[in-house]
């Protein structure tokens, strides 16, 4: 229930970033749950550590309520005993997690992003209607007459780029990222400084990028898959992005051993606190290790030291030993 609840959270926030896509005339339902499925399943090397924390915590806490940690501990159990089930379930949730991490996700992330790339370009002309402005983020245009496939505007007014168009005639173009306005027989009117100028034209192109949803993915590391990752490696030995993505796949994978350790340790030292505490903790430790990965992050942005991204593991994995050793001598 937890990986559900935090899943839609997390998805209805990334669907916000590009609601003028998701929701304008031309998305289909079945292009709607498409994203979100390529959506999840990139989501989920955040989902699933977060939800497990609290799957963990949540479970103790209620053991140790009900005196069941005292009862095993009284019977014998050490408290790495008590621990072992969830290890091993933790185990089991890291080769999942780690084939999601290696596989699926870089191969969701940029499915879902061609995807919106093609709704992008799609929904603009299709969600043209006569006599109506269309705004999206990039650009607002009115448009008089529509030819039938709506390739081709009469009588268009367009603001775009802190310029407004006014022309008799606009073609719609496809371009690489994105798509041109080929404008005809029209005036162009812009800011310059503190003024304000015209200029007439027969001709005029204006080009708009989806810079935003458009990458190399062919030949950018952070979009391959493990196998094709390592083969890129071996034939760009000095590419410190394919080695960063790399050791990043494993820092998220083995980030499930770090968070169910602090998650049963919580759920020991804080029961008598309530569920409420725990979950608060067990999200704040949550919070402080992809913290330290983004600072990890920054420090590879600026330093090109690749193996910083083991930072968050590095830190708080020797924290949680040593807590759970000491929870275990009391």
């Amino acid at each position: 229930m937890s990986l559900i609840i935090i899943t839609v959270v997390m998805l209805i926030g990334d669907m916000v970033k590009f609601s003028d896509v998701l929701f304008s005339t031309g998305t289909s339902l079945f292009d709607m749950i498409t994203i979100l499925v390529y959506m999840a399943l990139f989501l989920a090397i955040f989902t699933i550590p977060m939800s497990l924390m609290l799957s963990i915590n949540l479970t103790y806490t209620q053991m140790s309520k009900n005196l069941e940690i005292d009862i095993a501990k009284t019977m014998g159990l050490s408290t790495f005993r008590i621990y072992k089930s969830a290890l091993l379930f933790t185990f089991v949730v890291f080769l999942f997690l780690l084939f999601i991490v290696a596989y699926l996700s870089p191969i969701a992330n940029a499915s879902y992003r061609n995807k919106l790339y093609k709704l992008a370009k799609t929904n603009v002309q299709s969600g043209l209607s006569e006599n109506t402005f269309f705004k999206t983020k990039h650009f607002t245009i009115y448009v008089n007459t529509l030819s039938a496939n709506h390739n081709i505007a009469y009588d268009v007014f367009v603001d775009i780029e802190n310029k407004i168009i006014k022309a008799k005639k606009v073609e719609f173009v496809d371009t690489v990222n994105g798509f041109a306005l080929k404008c005809f027989n029209g005036s162009l009117f812009y800011m310059d400084k503190n003024s304000i100028n015209s200029a007439s034209f027969k001709v005029y192109t204006a080009v708009i990028n989806f810079s935003d949803l458009t990458y190399n993915f062919a030949n950018n590391p952070g979009f391959m898959p493990i196998n094709k990752l390592i083969k890129y490696i071996k034939t760009h030995p000095q590419s410190t992005d394919a080695l960063f993505e790399l050791h990043q796949m494993f820092v998220l994978s083995t980030s499930v051993f770090i968070l169910s350790l602090i998650g049963f340790i919580s759920a020991l030292s804080f029961y008598r606190s309530g569920k409420t505490f725990g979950i608060i903790f067990s999200m704040f430790a949550f919070v402080i290790f992809y913290v330290l990965e983004t600072f990890g992050k920054s420090l590879y942005a600026s330093n090109n030291i690749y193996y910083a991204i083991w930072l968050p593991n590095l830190v708080l994995f020797p924290i949680a030993i040593i807590a759970f050793v000491i929870k275990a001598r009391r």
